[in-house]
C-alpha cells in the first residue's frame, strides 16, 4: 500500500525540515467512547440478544464490526451514517481524563498527529470535539475514501511506517493494528487499554490505562 495522501506526505516533508519528532494517537475507543454511542444505537435498532453493556460488547468484540448479530447490508448502512455525521462526533463520551494525561504527555513527547480510520467527512465535527475537550493541536489524518473500512488498520500501519522517524509511534486501542507493521518497524506502538501484546518482534507496550501510557512515555527517548 503506497502512501499517496498529500496531508501525510506533507507532514513528513514539514517535520524532517524543522527537525521535529513527536507521537500520533488515535481517537475512537483511545480518547472517545464512541463505542457507547454505537452500542446504545445498534441495539436499539437491531437489538442486542446477548443484552451486553457497551463495556461489555468492546471486551469481547472489541469493535462493533465483530458482532455476529450486527452484519449485513442495512447494518453496514447505519454505522457508516452515524461514523459520516459530524454533528455525532462532536459529542461522543471523552474517556475520562484522556485529555488531561495526553496534555501532560504533550510536555514530554510532543503530539504531532491524529490518526484515525474515520473518514475524512467528518473532519470538521473532529477537529471540534478535540478542541473542545483541549486536546493539543495537531494534524488530524483521517483515512483516505478508497481505502475499505476494514482496511483501516492496514493503512494505518503505512502511514506510521512512512512518518517514521518524524512520528516515533502512536497510542491506539486496537491489537489488530500490530499485525500489519513490518518486522524492521522501529517505532513504539502503546496499546491502550490492553494487557498483553501478541507480537514481540516490535516494539509494542501494552498499557492498561492513560495512567500507565504516561508512565511508559515518561521513559522513552525520542
Amino acid at each position: 500500500m503506497r502512501i499517496k495522501d498529500k496531508k501525510v506526505i506533507a507532514l513528513k516533508r514539514k517535520l524532517k525540515s524543522m527537525g521535529i519528532k513527536g507521537l500520533a494517537l488515535d481517537i475512537d475507543e483511545t480518547l472517545s467512547l464512541t463505542i457507547e454511542y454505537l452500542v446504545k444505537n445498534l441495539s436499539e435498532k437491531f437489538g442486542n440478544p446477548e443484552k451486553l453493556s457497551a463495556r461489555e460488547i468492546f471486551l469481547k468484540y472489541r469493535h462493533t464490526s465483530n458482532v455476529p448479530y450486527w452484519q449485513g447490508d442495512e447494518v453496514e448502512k447505519f454505522v457508516g451514517e452515524i461514523n459520516n455525521s459530524n454533528e455525532i462526533q462532536k459529542n461522543v463520551p471523552l474517556i475520562e481524563n484522556s485529555n488531561k494525561i495526553v496534555q501532560k504527555i504533550n510536555e514530554v513527547i510532543p503530539i504531532m498527529a491524529y490518526i484515525t480510520a474515520r473518514p475524512g467527512t467528518v473532519s470538521a465535527g473532529t477537529k471540534f470535539w478535540l478542541n473542545k475537550h483541549g486536546f493539543p493541536k495537531a494534524e488530524i489524518i483521517t483515512k483516505p475514501k478508497n481505502i475499505p473500512r476494514k482496511k483501516g488498520n492496514q493503512w494505518k500501519a503505512k502511514v506510521l511506517e512512512y512518518l517514521y522517524p518524524q512520528v516515533i509511534g502512536i497510542v491506539d486501542d486496537n491489537p489488530g493494528l500490530t499485525k500489519f507493521f513490518g518486522k524492521n518497524y522501529k517505532g513504539i506502538i502503546y496499546l491502550y487499554d490492553n494487557v498483553e501484546a501478541e507480537r514481540k518482534d516490535i516494539n509494542v507496550v501494552p498499557c492498561v490505562d492513560w495512567e500507565m501510557v504516561a508512565e511508559k512515555v515518561g521513559k522513552s527517548r525520542l
